[in-house]
């Protein structure tokens, strides 16, 4: 067998076990055989701790590997405590250099660890280490008359760049699953109701406070999708499509927002938010935000208004009479003022407030509202 098909040989499990980490077991087989090893592992090292963990390891239980090197101080075994400082991604120790195995057997860590496994050289890779914690692929041989000779450690060596590469790559699909958990956590304890909607807009999930939304009937699904009752739904569909309408350049749809009444809740602040192109149909393309606008305490949020943004009594009648009604002329005439007045007005609470938006103003105006 030449060497640059033992090494494909080898290298084929390494870069699978990035999707399918039981392909490790198989990496480990076939590089113990590549380079005549009999035991080769995956382990772990916490630097300031001085212990030791088992990732994977073939040619010996792993149970009993990891019961072991747990027990072991690695800060008085002259291999690892000679290697420590020298620890960087991608350096690569053979403990012939560090302390020759003749004088190796002489000491207790020997007798204590190694010679049960049978350890006579061993060669390890740096796949990463970040200052605290390394993590090596380690290939061990239990012959003292035969160390590992120029075409085994050849091999091991042209491995190396790829075991780093495949670990790196490995960690950091592991990173950023663990955000997608934690922000999957986030959403569904979240307060606001959020939806994720399909590219062609069928509802795919809701959290905790959407489920309560739908159940309550203020927001429903219809045919798969998310809907509201009544004639308001065309503008959610029109709004929804808009969002989801990819753009001459090529990049997502804007930002997309809507006020709708709502039975019980008087009113809904809807915003959807596109996402990068899904790569697989199905896949999440729209994020959507349904608040509800809770009814106005008007005289403490007037006052609020007044004293966080210096709106007039005016100014604030009509924007609580907004957070009541979410409709310019109903608010207009709830405050006894034409509509064109109105809409002179509210482009001045804009002004004040920082908003540049009915549905932005009404949410600043419902989260205002719910701490008066």
């Amino acid at each position: 067998m030449n060497d640059d098909h033992a090494l494909a040989r080898v290298l084929e499990p390494l870069y699978e076990s990035i999707l399918d980490p039981d392909r490790l077991d198989d990496f480990n087989v076939l590089l113990g055989q590549a380079t005549h090893s009999h035991i080769t592992g995956i382990l772990g090292h916490d630097v300031h701790c001085g212990r030791g963990s088992v990732a994977r390891v073939s040619g010996a239980d792993p149970q009993r590997v990891a019961v072991e090197i747990q027990s072991l101080d690695l800060h008085v075994d002259p291999w690892i405590s000679r290697a420590t400082p020298l620890l960087a991604t991608g350096r690569v120790f053979n403990t012939e250099d560090l302390l020759p195995n003749a004088q190796m057997r002489r000491t207790d860590v020997y007798n204590a660890y190694y010679r049960q496994f049978g350890v006579e050289q061993q060669v390890a890779a740096v796949g990463h280490y970040d200052g605290m914690n390394s993590i090596t692929l380690s290939i061990c041989r239990d012959d003292r008359h035969r160390l590992f000779d120029e075409d085994e450690l050849g091999l091991f060596q042209r491995v190396v760049p790829h075991w780093v590469n495949a670990y790196a790559i490995m960690r950091r699909l592991d990173l950023l699953q663990q955000r997608v958990d934690s922000l999957q956590t986030a959403l569904d304890q979240a307060p606001m109701a959020m939806f994720t909607l399909s590219a062609n807009r069928q509802l795919l999930r809701a959290n905790a406070a959407g489920e309560h939304l739908l159940g309550q009937g203020v927001l429903q699904r219809a045919s798969g999708r998310l809907s509201v009752p009544g004639r308001q739904d065309v503008a959610l569909q029109q709004l929804l499509a808009r969002a989801t309408l990819a753009r001459p350049d090529g990049r997502v749809g804007d930002v997309e927002k809507l006020v709708v009444r709502a039975s019980g809740v008087g009113a809904v602040a809807i915003t959807a938010h596109p996402l990068a192109s899904p790569l697989l149909a199905g896949d999440a393309a729209l994020l959507v935000f349904a608040q509800p606008v809770a009814t106005a305490a008007p005289a403490r949020l007037e006052h609020a208004l007044q004293q966080l943004f210096g709106l007039t009594d005016a100014e604030g009648r009509l924007a609580v009479a907004l957070l009541q009604h979410a409709d310019l002329a109903l608010a207009a005439q709830a405050s006894s003022v034409a509509l064109s007045t109105a809409q002179t007005r509210l482009k001045v609470v804009f002004d004040k407030t920082g908003e540049r938006s009915q549905p932005a103003l009404i949410r600043l105006l419902g989260a205002l509202n719910a701490v008066c």
